[in-house]
């Protein structure tokens, strides 16, 4: 583990000078100290991680890709980075060559990773065919679920152990429903010459469900972008926006979504959006896109994305961790859980992660 260089040190090694008469309150955000780590799995040359998680600061987990299909997943507990062996070639369960997406979880010992299982098909093209991949962990090991092919899966989201969502490239849904995967679909008519993919999946506290998708036209260079809801067991589509040569219409971040504890729903994409239950109001503009958000409250948010780009949001005003913009990377998730932060993200070349570390 490295500390950021010197030239953080003027911003990162600010401390919290307090002298409280009862517990000592959660440190502030923009006063952590932060370190750093890279993640690069010996002897190959990408290592590209998408998506962060953890049940505590000493348990914590990224999921991404890399090319000779081992460190796909890294565990921290607490004082250093491990490759997690998936693969069967390493002593795991998950057979043949994998990608992972997204990761969400509700404890240490009840883990969900989302992804596509990677196949040869010498005739037809394309050569490389791909069908939806989802893993669990329950403490123990790491294994498959049973679900019905698919595509791509890249978002996942659920309201406890026995009722999750994931979705991906096309429509189709899978709902995780006690014991059982159903599918589902969004109501969206997805032309001939084009792909649908969904980016984002999130809840709020009043049961409802809210999901960002995407269709893109290549005859047209179109690209559609919808916002779905789902109450009262059926989806709908609540708005949508198209962007393409020349212009771009932008009434939400579509990007990530994340939900407060309290109930409101933000987007992030191009600026910070902010959800009133019938509109979108964009929080903060930025000039760099944003790619995730997360956060423990309406007054701790955090958001990252492309050329190293951090904020932060206490409920008032942005603060951005401008030295951590010359890291020359893609941030591509961070997790909190009020007293630290993990950021990751991989460099321009996709050759190594790195993975900040704030407290």
């Amino acid at each position: 583990m490295l500390a950021l260089g010197s030239s953080l040190s003027a911003l990162l090694s600010l401390t919290c000078d307090k002298s409280p008469t009862g517990p000592e309150p959660y440190k502030d955000p923009r006063t952590y100290t932060w370190t750093i780590d890279t993640l690069a799995y010996p002897g190959s040359f990408q290592t590209t991680m998408r998506d962060i998680w953890g049940s505590s600061s000493s348990d914590v987990y990224v999921v991404g890709h890399n090319d000779q299909n081992r460190g796909l997943m890294w565990h921290y507990d607490g004082n250093s980075w491990t490759d997690v062996r998936l693969s069967t070639t390493q002593g795991g369960n998950i057979q043949g060559p994998i990608d992972l997406t997204a990761i969400h979880g509700f404890a240490a010992n009840d883990i969900w990773v989302v992804g596509e299982k990677i196949y040869q098909n010498p005739s037809p093209l394309p050569n490389f065919l791909d069908s939806s991949l989802i893993i669990y962990y329950d403490g123990v090991q790491w294994r498959e679920e049973k679900i019905e092919d698919g595509r791509y899966l890249q978002a996942i989201w659920g309201t406890s152990p026995r009722d999750l969502w994931t979705a991906g490239w096309t429509n189709r849904i899978h709902h995780y429903y006690n014991t059982t995967w159903i599918t589902d679909s969004f109501p969206v008519v997805i032309p001939t010459d084009a792909f649908f993919q969904t980016i984002a999946l999130v809840g709020t506290s009043s049961g409802e469900i809210f999901a960002i998708g995407s269709t893109g036209e290549s005859s047209s260079v179109k690209t559609t972008h919808y916002f779905f809801r789902r109450r009262s067991g059926n989806w709908s589509v609540v708005d949508s926006f198209v962007i393409q040569p020349g212009r771009i219409e932008n009434k939400w971040g579509y990007a990530d979504l994340w939900a407060s504890p309290s109930g409101t729903l933000y987007s992030c994409g191009v600026g910070v959006h902010r959800w009133n239950g019938t509109n979108w109001t964009m929080l903060f503009d930025h000039p760099n896109f944003l790619s995730r958000l997360t956060g423990t409250s309406d007054h701790n948010i955090f958001v990252v994305g492309h050329f190293g780009t951090v904020l932060h949001y206490n409920g008032t005003d942005w603060f951005q961790f401008k030295d951590m913009d010359n890291l020359g990377v893609v941030y591509s998730g961070v997790w909190t859980d009020g007293k630290e932060a993990f950021i990751v993200g991989y460099t321009n070349d996709g050759g190594k992660t790195l993975i900040l570390h704030g407290k």
